[in-house]
């Protein structure tokens, strides 16, 4: 009797635990697909010109910086390189000219400055002569006075003893006083050229019927202002094209630049799509390359309405891939609704019409990113459960120690 009761009451533990497993599964909240997905990344053509790939396999793996793509210009613009080299040669050829003259201008104003030297010297040699002249002239006049004053004492002595007249004592006096004069004269003329000697050692030149200076000196000294005025045009030409020169050598960095541009991958990617074939000319901002950002690696996924309303973003889910026993716990990030055509726009894996028809869900699930197999196996589907099923431990199991 005992044993018959242990019998029906294993079989109803069994039956009630079929029933559990049963409902639990039914009630148990799963999505009707759920796809890897991830964000996709558009390379663009920075400027004009041919495109050549680096990679051309669609679904190779790419490293943050990795080049994908380069764009060369084979017609760069360079109108404004052309335009400042041209300024350049311009100024170029105005500062050898300035310097050309200054150069000549310098020889003339070192020929002027010689001859008026030698002016100068000659000058102070002339006057030093006239002085020695003029100063023979005042020893002759002295002379003559003394022989003019010892005439005139002895006409004097004579006259007053009666011998002779007043006529030649007159005559005698004449005489003395012309010798007088011509003496004064003398010394007069001799302190004049000692002025004028004096000025002359000085470099000032004075005189009756010239002015104070040859015209070997005036020469010399319009030449030297002229030089000044060219030095001082000579160093703005030179900074001018020390300027330009500056600008050119900026030109050519940015001409090179523009010329030649290498695209590459922003992220850890996969090559996704060649928008642009190989040699083809693209425009600046076209289209070049599709990239698969693995960094944002999620879960897309479809559920009926019922189970649609009673999500919250945040609740906890498990997302199972199809043909393989992982489990990863992960969370709800988005509620699109229904008809969410747009949303899949910049991601990878689009959706059917048949899933448009129901309610999307993203979800995140932090450990995919960081897998290094599965961090970016895009398309790979699954199943989604929104709650916890009464046979997930026979599954995991299962799943674990199955040979296939």
């Amino acid at each position: 009797m005992r044993g018959r009761f242990t019998k029906v009451l294993l079989g109803l533990i069994l039956v009630c635990g079929a029933l559990y497993a049963i409902v639990g599964e039914q009630l148990a909240g799963t999505s009707a697909s759920a796809v890897v997905n991830a964000q996709v990344t558009v390379l663009r053509a920075p400027l004009d010109g041919e495109v050549s790939f680096a990679v051309r396999s669609l679904g190779t793996r790419l490293d943050a910086g990795e080049p994908v793509a380069s764009v060369i210009d084979p017609r760069p613009d360079d109108l404004r390189l052309v335009e400042l080299e041209r300024a350049a040669g311009l100024a170029a050829a105005e500062l050898r000219r300035l310097q050309h003259l200054r150069a000549a201008l310098n020889e003339a104003l070192a020929g002027y400055e010689r001859q008026a030297s030698a002016y100068a010297d000659g000058r102070v040699r002339q006057l030093e002569a006239r002085i020695a002249e003029t100063q023979a002239v005042i020893d002759g006049s002295s002379a003559r006075l003394r022989e003019a004053d010892a005439t005139l004492q002895r006409t004097a002595s004579l006259n007053r003893s009666g011998v002779q007249t007043v006529v030649e004592l007159n005559r005698s006096r004449a005489a003395y006083e012309v010798a007088q004069q011509e003496l004064e004269a003398g010394r007069n003329r001799l302190r004049y050229l000692t002025v004028e000697l004096d000025a002359a050692r000085q470099g000032v030149f004075i005189g009756d019927s010239y002015s104070d200076s040859p015209y070997s000196q005036q020469r010399a000294q319009e030449l030297a202002t002229r030089v000044a005025e060219l030095r001082t045009e000579i160093n703005e030409k030179q900074q001018r094209l020390d300027l330009l020169r500056g600008q050119i050598d900026d030109e050519r960095v940015r001409t090179a630049r523009f010329k030649e541009a290498r695209i590459s991958a922003p992220t850890r990617s996969i090559l996704w799509e060649l928008v642009a074939g190989p040699g083809e000319y693209v425009r600046r901002a076209q289209d070049v390359a599709r990239l698969v950002d693995c960094t944002t690696t999620m879960v897309t996924a479809t559920v009926r309405e019922s189970l649609y309303n009673s999500l919250r973003v945040g609740d906890p889910v498990q997302f199972r891939l199809l043909g393989s026993g992982q489990v990863f716990a992960g969370s709800v990030a988005r509620l699109a609704g229904s008809g969410a055509e747009s949303i899949y726009r910049s991601l990878a894996i689009g959706p059917s019409a048949e899933q448009l028809k129901r309610f999307d869900v993203a979800l995140n699930v932090p450990v995919l990113p960081q897998d290094p197999e599965l961090g970016c196996a895009v398309g790979r589907t699954g199943r989604v459960v929104f709650a916890a099923r009464p046979l997930d431990f026979w599954r995991r199991l299962v799943a674990e120690y199955a040979p296939f």
